[in-house]
């Protein structure tokens, strides 16, 4: 009678672990599924931070690209901008040349 009780204590104390452990797995297991939701939300947030950075990266090259258009562009009406002073400054030597000629001219006349 002892050992009858002795062994149904054994099996009833088994099985209150046991379902002690099973109530403990599926606690764990519910917490591995909040887990694996919480990486695939980070993983998906990953994703548009990542096409986001992607984007603007895009556009900065654009943005540099379009820079050095400009610069390029700046260097070239400067250059154009020059070599019109230097023609400019020319044509007004000869037209003050051609005052002082005419100016030589009129006195010539005036003597005469």
């Amino acid at each position: 009678m002892k050992r009858r009780f002795i062994l149904t204590s054994f099996i009833l104390l088994g099985l209150l672990i046991a379902l002690t452990g099973c109530e403990g797995g599926a606690k764990v297991e519910e917490e591995l599924e909040a887990t694996k939701a919480a990486l695939k939300l980070t993983k998906q947030k990953l994703d548009t931070v990542s096409q986001a950075r992607d984007a603007l990266l895009k556009q900065v090259a654009d943005l540099n690209k379009s820079r050095d258009e400009a610069v390029k562009e700046a260097k070239s009406a400067q250059a154009r901008i020059d070599e019109l002073k230097g023609k400019f400054q020319e044509q007004a030597k000869v037209i003050r040349e051609l005052q002082d000629q005419v100016q030589k001219m009129q006195a010539t006349i005036k003597k005469l």
